[in-house]
């Protein structure tokens, strides 16, 4: 795999851009100009001013005018076009120049947002190795991926990655695919059974018949997927763009009117400068500014301002199962003894049996006796049997630790009831491992994936913010989906679901006029969060892909953030919406006053700038939101307490 790139490196094309650079030098010569204003040189600070408004003005006002000539489209762009050269032309060259510096820092995070999802898409295809070991004639060959042709025999050591779509021809393996298909335990595969490209190997070895390659393989089609659910997500019309569609034109004929009727020019320029006061300009940005930095303090990542307006909107929660709603990994949900043994002897030998195993299952049985403050034995001829279990020596008597096809190997007969039992537990959704003594079927051990403490609580939250279809979309199995969702209380799910058909659900949602939301953490989940209107990733458990596709990452693995920034979102709305009213207000005022000729072009400036308090002070508040019916406020104060 080739190695990590630094930030410049993955980002180049992004960092040399003419936005980008031009507003850091919007942003530079601001600091400049103040700095010399605050040393008496006031004049050329002004000058200053007026270079910086130029350097990012002169794009914008020639990239509305294109808009409105060659797209007949009137956005925001406009808007602060106007109040550019407004400004500009009655000498308030700091206005200008902080008007268009907010609108470029909004539109550069937004590109950066862009290059991130670009880069997503390598880093998901770097999971499928550069090259490959081919069985050829008896003679292991290592050869470029490129040239591996299908039906090809493909050798898969421990611990690799596989590098195509196929069928395993030979052995035995234990095989992770929790990027592909979401489950949340490593699958057995031997003869006949198919792999994934880009799945990982834990152990055994594998011979693969190549059935796939290069863009043909799952992972090759998720890439796909994802581009596609890029390039295809219908364009978001912002809140200020609504409103620039009808102010712009009804100030210029009011303009007109005022110039045409009073033959007094200077009214004319005087209702042109308060067209586009601060207050409506700063309106949206100032209150997602806020917004984000409140979401930062509850380990809420959000990537644009599009992503603060839009999650509100939402109306369908789609979540991933495996590492989104439950922990990801396997525990110890129960022990049935079959026997005399007691509960802690079983868990005691189990324990030892699996001490040096690496398989997920081991790992969970071995932490499941640690909770419990119970050292395992040492284990002897301790021996790994890819696809079944683990058998070992444990205080001088055999004991076996597998499936019920490692007993079959063993001529271990289960009796009809222990089959019976055996069978409840899978179908309420467990793993069902057996522990054999000395040639005797002492315990049945069921391990399952746990859900998130706060997933039953981050449920009923969103039913309470009136969220009107939550569902659950998973590759896991029937039992395990059905489970986890009885005990969450979401009566929506899908199980056994490929990429492309998580893609097809959300896709399916849209088309019904549903503003869905995606959580997700893995692989298997980019396409469904490129697609959805909204893509929210588990920031820790969850793969870069996922991150660097989604537009809200939870930097904390916790879900409950999930109803809070849906909550933050619907209150920002609300207050960006209070400051277009009372911008638009001030603009009204102004309007008359200019038109009337109470007021001249300086003092509608003096207006232009003050009325940006009101809006500051309003947006402000968000920064210290906070929801005390939300259970992520009983998980910050949890934290503070503990100190975890």
């Amino acid at each position: 795999m080739a190695p990590e790139k630094n930030f410049f490196a993955r980002h180049r094309e992004f960092l040399l851009s003419w936005k980008t650079l031009s507003t850091a030098a919007n942003g530079l010569l601001l600091l400049v100009a103040f700095l010399v204003s605050m040393t008496g040189s006031a004049d050329i600070g002004q000058w200053i001013y007026l270079a910086a408004a130029l350097v990012t003005g002169v794009p914008i006002v020639l990239r509305a005018l294109k808009a409105v000539i060659t797209e007949r489209d009137i956005t925001v762009d406009l808007m602060v076009a106007v109040a550019m050269v407004a400004a500009v032309s009655v000498g308030e060259y700091v206005a200008a120049a902080l008007v268009v510096f907010m609108l470029s820092v909004g539109e550069t995070l937004e590109d950066y947002t862009v290059s991130r999802a670009d880069n997503a898409l390598k880093e998901l295809a770097s999971l499928v190795p550069a090259t490959v070991t081919l069985r050829r004639a008896g003679i292991e060959v290592v050869v470029p991926l490129a040239e591996v042709k299908v039906g090809d025999s493909v050798l898969v050591h421990p611990a690799e990655r596989i590098g195509v779509d196929g069928v395993v021809a030979s052995g035995q393996g234990c095989v992770n695919q929790a990027a592909v298909t979401g489950e949340s335990v490593a699958v057995e595969k031997q003869k006949d059974d198919t792999v994934f490209a880009g799945t990982l190997n834990e152990t055994g070895a594998l011979v693969v018949r190549a059935t796939g390659i290069g863009g043909d393989t799952t992972v090759g089609q998720i890439v796909k997927l994802v581009g596609e659910a890029q390039a295809t997500q219908a364009p978001v019309q912002r809140l200020a763009n609504r409103y620039a569609t009808y102010l712009v034109p009804l100030t210029f004929l009011i303009a007109a009117v005022v110039g045409v009727v009073t033959q007094d020019v200077l009214r004319s320029v005087t209702v042109l400068v308060v067209v586009c006061p601060c207050a409506l300009v700063l309106a949206t940005p100032t209150a997602v500014v806020a917004a984000i930095g409140n979401s930062a303090r509850r380990g809420i990542l959000v990537k644009s301002g599009r992503s603060i307006e839009q999650v509100g909107k939402v109306d369908v929660v789609a979540f991933d199962k495996t590492g989104t709603l439950t922990r990801g990994q396997p525990v110890l949900k129960g022990i049935d003894a079959l026997g005399s043994m007691k509960a802690d002897e079983i868990l005691k030998l189990a324990a030892g049996a699996e001490r040096f195993s690496e398989h997920a299952i081991g790992r969970a049985i071995m932490n499941a006796a640690s909770e419990k403050s119970i050292t395992p034995p040492e284990p002897v001829d301790f021996v790994v049997l890819p696809g079944f279990g683990v058998k070992a020596i444990i205080d001088g008597r055999p004991v076996i630790v597998g499936n019920s096809r490692l007993l079959r190997e063993q001529s271990i007969v289960i009796g009809d009831a222990d089959a019976a039992k055996i069978s409840a537990r899978e179908d309420s959704g467990g793993t069902a491992v057996l522990l054999v003594v000395a040639g005797s079927l002492e315990a049945v051990l069921t391990l399952a994936d746990a859900a998130r403490p706060e997933a039953k609580e981050t449920i009923a939250e969103l039913k309470r913010l009136g969220v009107a279809n939550i569902l659950m979309v998973t590759g896991d199995s029937p039992h395990t989906t059905k489970m986890i969702a009885t005990e969450l209380g979401i009566g929506n799910y899908h199980a056994e679901v490929l990429p492309e058909e998580k893609l097809k659900i959300i896709r399916d949602l849209q088309a019904q006029g549903n503003k869905v939301a995606f959580v997700g953490d893995g692989i298997n989940d980019a396409p469904a969060i490129a697609a959805a209107d909204m893509g929210i990733a588990m920031g820790l458990s969850g793969t870069d892909t996922a991150m660097e596709t989604a537009e809200v990452c939870l930097m904390r693995d916790d879900i409950s953030r999930v109803p809070y920034i849906i909550g933050l979102s619907r209150k920002s709305l609300k207050v960006i919406r209070l400051n277009v009213i009372f911008s638009m207000s001030v603009n009204v005022l102004a309007v008359f006053l200019g038109g009337f000729g109470i007021i001249g072009p300086v003092f509608g400036a003096l207006m232009h700038e003050t009325s940006a308090l009101p809006v500051l002070a309003n947006s402000a508040r968000l920064v210290n939101y906070r929801d005390k019916k939300n259970p992520v406020a009983w998980a910050d104060r949890h934290r503070r307490r503990t100190g975890s």
